[in-house]
């Protein structure tokens, strides 16, 4: 029996909690809860910047979802623009270089740290549910003789 408790709780300890490198599909920013995917080859001319509307809050080269102005690419401090007569929740500007502006299209909302936060949750009950699994039947066991 204490080899099987021990069996069980080597397997939960070595469950992966989470953390891969990097193998996203596209560059991208976060900005107001969408992704807006970089279009490298799609500079924009400095005389067509707005204003300031945010900055990257927090760069991670590890898959993962992050919460806040996250990128894959910048980081942290890169200043977001948006871009006169356009709508920042369709198209805004990343400042990469002193005068230079690429585009960064929106793709959509962003699943932000919420995924992340369930992932752990379920797996701490699961490891709780099997740990008193354990306790029941060492009691059950003792209680039997």
């Amino acid at each position: 029996m204490k080899k099987f408790i021990i069996v069980i709780l080597a397997i939960v300890a070595l469950m992966p909690m989470r953390s891969m490198n990097a193998d996203w599909a596209y560059s991208f920013v976060v900005y107001s809860g969408d992704i807006y995917e970089i279009s490298d080859n799609e500079l924009i001319l400095s005389d067509e910047i707005d204003t300031k509307i945010g900055q990257v809050t927090r760069y991670s080269d590890h898959e993962g979802t992050y919460s806040g102005n996250f990128s894959n690419t910048y980081p942290k401090g890169t200043i977001y623009y948006s871009i006169k007569n356009t709508n920042p929740k369709e198209i805004i500007a990343i400042k990469t270089d002193e005068a230079i502006f690429v585009k960064a299209i929106n793709k959509g909302h962003y699943a932000n740290g919420q995924l992340e936060s369930k992932t752990i949750w379920i797996s701490i009950l699961g490891s709780l549910v099997i740990v008193l699994l354990i306790i029941w039947i060492m009691k059950r066991k003792k209680s039997m003789v």
